[in-house]
């Protein structure tokens, strides 16, 4: 009996201790988790301020996605966003993916995994999560297949409502309309549908998100409207997202691809007339290059007693990175549009910038940090040259006379100058008086 007792008590505290565990899990789990307003995303997160971060800009997204596509609010799938920055990612992966996913019951289950922090910082992450939206629209209706890939939203309906971001956030540079206006040939919409955007390197991507935001305007000025790109959407489970498929959606288009690549041409040259051509400012061109450039990595994340790089130094370890070739085309693309807009003294700053992470996009073990090193140097010189020309345009306005002096102010009558006579100055006067 005595030993039963004993078994029986040991047994209960290690039940009580495993309901402990299992509870703290559970607790630990919901500390980290936020649900959004809508109840359309749940974000896993062990940091409360990447969480709020995530939550705001899924609520945004999904309001313009809603207000595009003329959507109510029955939305299926739950959309899971995970905060893995820190973990290990996929080999091969980038800084975040997205998929669906069959889970229990049948139920779908559309997911974001977040693996890099510089993906918080850029589009990026509104890209997937408009990415997302897309899956969820696309399979509200219909069961994944086994054995078959899921399709994701058209490239450029993604890219599309990211520029809009962008838009908002920088606006759009003139430049970037010019070198579309000055192709040779007008771009083909055959051949924009059927191109991939992670492909392209910067100002190919540039050009496209443009583009892409045109042609998106031009469908959503038809008369089907959101509506009609909802109906191209939930076409996709089945159909590829090709010409026919979108004009399908689109009736008022009578089925020609030419019209909707004349109305397209418009929409681009239109947006061009109403973006101004002023530059930013030496100091605005400076925050906006610090920003792009705002990156932290370790050199070598096998030796971690290196230390990191910061800023361009670390273009070359990120490039080197999981992902990295991303990353490198992602940046590529930043610091072109900001070059688009930047004060001409830093323009080619930023360019070399831009042709390092062009560089290290296609080869990341190159070695290019001379190269970094003396472009920084370059920079520095150039703003402590401007900031030497604004001391001194400073000290100028500030030790200048506010008041006439008065000994200028006493002669009010000067002497008339006595008048020449000798013979150029009498040939001139006779001239003069001739009115020649």
């Amino acid at each position: 009996m005595g030993r039963q007792r004993i078994t029986c008590a040991l047994t209960a505290v290690c039940l009580l201790a495993s309901t402990a565990a299992l509870f703290s899990a559970r607790d630990s789990l919901l500390a980290g988790r936020t649900t959004t307003s809508s109840g359309q995303f749940v974000i896993y997160s062990k940091d409360a301020g990447r969480r709020s971060l995530i939550a705001k800009r899924a609520e945004a997204a999904r309001s313009t996605w809603n207000a595009k596509l003329a959507a109510d609010e029955n939305w299926k799938h739950p959309i899971i966003v995970q905060d893995l920055i820190g973990s290990a990612r996929p080999r091969g992966s980038t800084g975040v993916q997205t998929a669906i996913f069959e889970g229990d019951g049948g139920a779908l289950k559309v997911q974001i995994s977040v693996y890099d922090p510089l993906v918080l910082r850029g589009q990026a992450l509104d890209a997937e999560i408009y990415k997302a939206l897309g899956l969820e629209w696309i399979y509200r209706n219909h069961a994944l297949k086994a054995g078959k890939s899921f399709h994701p939203p058209p490239a450029w309906l993604v890219e599309a409502l990211t520029e809009e971001v962008r838009i908002r956030d920088n606006d759009t540079p003139a430049g970037v309309y010019a070198a579309l206006l000055r192709s040779e040939k007008p771009p083909k919409i055959e051949d924009f549908l059927r191109a991939k955007p992670e492909l392209m390197e910067a100002t190919t991507l540039t050009l496209y998100r443009t583009q892409a935001n045109a042609l998106l305007k031009t469908l959503l000025g038809q008369p089907e409207g959101g509506r009609g790109l909802g109906a191209f959407l939930s076409s996709l489970a089945g159909e590829d997202g090709d010409m026919k498929t979108l004009l399908a959606a689109f009736p008022s288009l009578g089925g020609e691809p030419s019209r909707l690549g004349k109305l397209w041409t418009l929409a681009i040259a239109r947006d061009s007339t109403s973006k101004g051509t002023e530059p930013l400012s030496i100091g605005e061109t400076d925050r906006a290059l610090q920003s792009v450039l705002e990156l932290s990595m370790l050199i070598d994340p096998k030796k971690p007693e290196l230390g990191s790089a910061a800023g361009a130094a670390a273009l070359p370890a990120m490039a080197k990175s999981e992902g990295g070739a991303y990353l490198m085309r992602q940046k590529s693309a930043e610091l072109l549009a900001l070059e688009f807009r930047a004060h001409p003294l830093l323009k080619p700053v930023i360019a070399e910038y831009r042709n390092i992470a062009s560089i290290l996009s296609e080869k990341p073990k190159k070695n290019l940090e001379k190269a970094i090193e003396e472009n920084g140097k370059i920079h520095d010189l150039l703003l402590q040259r401007t900031g030497k020309v604004d001391d001194y345009m400073n000290w100028f306005e500030a030790t200048q006379l506010d008041t006439l002096s008065e000994e200028f102010l006493e002669v009010t009558n000067p002497p008339a100058s006595e008048r020449r006579t000798d013979p150029i100055s009498a040939h001139l006067d006779a001239v003069e008086v001739r009115g020649w």
